[in-house]
């Protein structure tokens, strides 16, 4: 009896963890609008990116206003409370895991900074990457 409830246990949690994959014919992607350098709500939209890209969504995420100095060399920050790391950690993460990560030039130029500033990735954007990224087919946009 023991042996039959564990195999069934075991079915149950194969079944549930292949739900949370993507398939292929229903993948979307995730465009994250990120307006903030601010360690709570940049780790919260940088945190489900990094999920999302894990289950197979393909993710974009925007840097725009404040959100510029996360993808500086130089920047600082506090660690997101919960995963431990770095805005610029689980940027660098969610790079490595294929996300496009695009900037806004207005902001960082605002900001005074060039893309030599700039981790490796991060792509500069215009209304010719940006606009196209953001109104894509089965694009959701979620802003933070």
């Amino acid at each position: 009896m023991r042996t039959l409830r564990n195999s069934l246990v075991a079915m149950l949690l194969l079944s549930v963890a292949s739900v949370a994959q993507v398939s292929a014919d229903e993948q979307k992607t995730i465009f994250y609008n990120v307006t903030t350098d601010e360690a709570w709500a940049a780790g919260m939209a940088l945190g489900q990116a990094n999920k999302a890209l894990e289950v197979g969504y393909k993710v974009v995420i925007f840097l725009n206003v404040r959100g510029v100095f996360i993808a500086s060399k130089s920047f600082v920050t506090d660690t997101n409370g919960a995963s431990g790391k770095s805005l610029q950690e689980m940027l660098k993460a969610a790079l490595d895991k294929g996300a496009q990560v695009i900037i806004c030039p207005m902001c960082m130029a605002k900001a005074g900074m060039t893309m030599d500033d700039l981790i490796e990735g991060v792509v500069k954007g215009g209304p010719d990457v940006t606009m196209k990224a953001m109104t894509a087919d089965d694009t959701v946009v979620i802003s933070f």
